[in-house]
């Protein structure tokens, strides 16, 4: 070889012969996040959230609707715009809030189920465990409330880092079990992994199986991707106490 010892390769941004001039790390479109945070306090009736990734703003209505509405927008004021024709055609209740669970209860079998479509951001882990809390209290099912809140959040991190877009939540309840269900399109499949004591990563689906009474993997007919489910069933007094709500 030509004899020269080889150079430590340096961190940071330099041409060569210049010195190296370190650059740090710096959180993507802040002001845009910044927005999205304010637009989410100001909206009592929606969750508002900026995914860095999709370089968009996302809102998701939280009041009651025959289906799951959600809209998305490049800029803040063509969401609210987005915002303002959608409460136009699906108008919320009194006032833009979540009406209380007593004014909206359930037959014991009437089976309900909502779903989103969610931006492969890690971020958006926290917004949706916001909205499965409050669906849950909705449909009066506030036992489960701190499990299941726990279990999306696992599951929802392991299809965003692990999984590929489209990201799809679900959920689905009757009068004797209520069912998570977070749908991906990558092709690998979750593993239930073998842990020393001490590691700090890998627990999601022991965690998973812990909480919930049944959980599996469902692989997706013609075409890549797997949905995570997670089932817990409900006692009968559960429906009785709805019906009575």
């Amino acid at each position: 070889m030509n004899g020269r010892e080889p150079q430590p390769r340096q961190s940071g941004r330099h041409r060569r012969g210049t010195v190296t001039e370190q650059v740090g790390s710096r959180p993507w479109d802040p002001a845009e996040r910044a927005c999205a945070e304010q637009l989410d306090q100001v909206e009592p009736a929606w969750t508002v959230w900026y995914g860095p990734g999709t370089r968009h703003f996302h809102a998701v209505a939280i009041w009651p609707t025959p289906v799951p509405l959600s809209v998305r927008a490049r800029t803040a004021d063509e969401l609210r715009a987005l915002m303002r024709e959608a409460e136009h055609s699906t108008p919320p209740p009194q006032g833009g809030t979540m009406p209380e669970t007593s004014d909206t209860p359930h037959p014991p079998d009437d089976p309900r189920t909502v779903c989103w479509d969610l931006p492969h951001d890690l971020p958006i882990v926290g917004k949706a465990r916001a909205m499965v809390r409050e669906t849950l209290v909705a449909w009066v099912l506030h036992q489960l409330v701190d499990d299941v809140v726990l279990v999306v959040g696992e599951l929802l991190a392991n299809a965003i880092i692990h999984g590929e877009p489209v990201i799809r939540l679900s959920l689905w309840a009757d009068a004797d079990e209520f069912q998570v269900q977070v749908t991906d399109r990558g092709p690998g499949q979750p593993r239930h992994l073998t842990l020393d004591p001490e590691s700090l990563h890998g627990r999601g689906l022991t965690i998973v199986r812990a909480l919930a009474h049944d959980t599996g993997v469902t692989v997706l007919p013609n075409r890549p991707g797997k949905t995570v489910w997670a089932r817990w069933r409900l006692p009968r007094q559960t429906a009785a106490t709805r019906a009575s709500s």
